[in-house]
């Protein structure tokens, strides 16, 4: 089998042997549980920012509200139906990309500082809206669990949660890497440098732009499903609206050529945020940091960094066989 065929093999393989790692890593220890479900949940919430923020370069800072819809679709089917657990990922996307879509379509004349803004005081409002629709939401005290997901009948514990949102993790982010690269992939690309000759080209610049809306929120309603699942609840403040400014920064740390740069970004703003006991209490001042140095010293993120690096090591290597030769 030739080297072409066998590229495409490269990135499932690879990042299928680090999946492996990660989940004999994270093992049965309960405090690297808790940091995989915050990577997860940072990682897809990053995400579904990736497939119109980094592919389409249209902000919308409202995934507190997509994560809190697909956490509460848990948590109500969970508590006031007898319906399998399992019932509230399609509703919760469902919900989620509805509202994203009248979003989309009310914001569509927007673009920069302006949609950021209006898409940001509506996930502040969906926050406030969690707190006072008590009798929907549990206001403040918000959704407790009575049951854990079951699959055939077999209950799930966290240790298998946890191995499956990790998996998620991995399949979404292979996923948008082929999406990247295919038909749709590059005329959404194409949308954030010259939306005019996409238009020419006979692509339609609103449906590119409601798709890529409806992708992101269907991925930020998963980040809430796996954060509610794991840890039994879902309160109002559980994923407040920080969580969406830090995924905006998260590509550009680990890398916007890639998903993966998403999957490593995450990973990074939950070690610096959470387990680095000499910078307890300020995690995230670490994290500003560290951001304004990638975009300072590295603008292509880790990746690009990674990639820079190989390419050296390469040249060095074959400059160093042409001489001996």
């Amino acid at each position: 089998m030739s080297a072409t065929r066998l590229r495409p093999l490269a990135e499932p393989v690879i990042t299928g042997a680090l999946l492996i790692l990660a989940i004999t890593w994270v093992g049965t220890d309960g405090y690297r549980q808790d940091l995989a479900v915050l990577t997860v949940t940072y990682g897809l919430i990053g995400l579904g920012l990736y497939s119109h923020f980094i592919m389409g370069d249209s902000l919308s800072i409202a995934y507190n509200a997509y994560a809190a819809i697909g956490g509460y679709a848990m948590g109500l089917v969970a508590t006031r139906t007898g319906w399998p657990l399992l019932v509230s990922l399609p509703l919760g996307i469902v919900a989620a990309v509805l509202i994203s879509v009248v979003l989309g379509l009310a914001t569509r004349r927007l673009n920069g500082f302006y949609l950021a803004a209006v898409t940001l005081l509506f996930g502040e409002a969906f926050q406030a809206w969690l707190i006072d629709a008590h009798d929907v939401t549990g206001g403040a005290e918000g959704v407790i669990l009575t049951r854990s997901i079951s699959v055939f009948g077999a209950q799930l514990g966290r240790d298998e949660i946890v191995i499956v949102a990790l998996v998620l993790m991995w399949v979404i982010t292979l996923l948008l890497s082929r999406l990247r690269r295919s038909p749709f992939g590059v005329a959404l690309r194409a949308k954030g440098q010259a939306a005019v000759a996409v238009e020419a080209a006979g692509v339609p610049v609103t449906a590119l732009t409601l798709i890529s809306l409806s992708i992101g929120a269907a991925i930020g309603s998963l980040a809430g499903a796996v954060f509610t699942t794991a840890n039994l609840s879902i309160l109002p403040e559980s994923i407040p609206l920080s969580v969406a400014f830090l995924a905006v920064f998260i590509p550009f740390l680990g890398g916007r050529s890639s998903p993966w740069g998403v999957v490593i970004g995450a990973l990074l703003v939950t070690q610096l945020t959470f387990n680095l006991n000499f910078f307890q209490g300020s995690g995230t001042l670490l994290f500003a940091v560290a951001v304004v140095a990638v975009l300072i010293f590295a603008p292509e993120g880790l990746i690009g960094v990674a990639r820079d690096l190989t390419g050296r090591l390469v040249g060095a290597v074959n400059r160093g066989g042409r001489d001996e030769r």
